[in-house]
């Protein structure tokens, strides 16, 4: 499956497995940030990592975005976030039922 069907379906069901979180790229700095669309709000904390902050999209393309930089941007752009994203973990994604 590619990359980019992954993020279509996480954003259809509203929820990642935690091992695709892993390999989001974070957002650090674009020409114009009103260009940003926001996808979902993420709060998880990992085994070997927090993830604070939200899924965005540039282009065609999906990062994530951390809290920090979430704050210091919204003294120039306005963030609205309707979304939470749920991150599944792989214990959860094991006992879910195959349909």
């Amino acid at each position: 499956m590619d990359w980019s069907q992954i993020m279509v379906r996480t954003l259809q069901e509203g929820s990642i497995r935690e091992l695709h979180l892993y390999q989001v790229p974070v957002l650090k700095n674009v020409e114009n940030w009103n260009q940003v669309k926001e996808i979902g709000k993420v709060d998880f904390r990992g085994k070997h990592s927090d993830y604070k902050g939200a899924i965005v999209q540039y282009g065609s393309n999906y990062f994530f975005l951390p809290n920090a930089r979430i704050d210091a941007l919204s003294v120039y752009r306005k963030w609205n976030f309707k979304k939470t994203i749920k991150v599944v973990t792989e214990v959860e994604h094991k006992k879910k039922p195959v349909a």
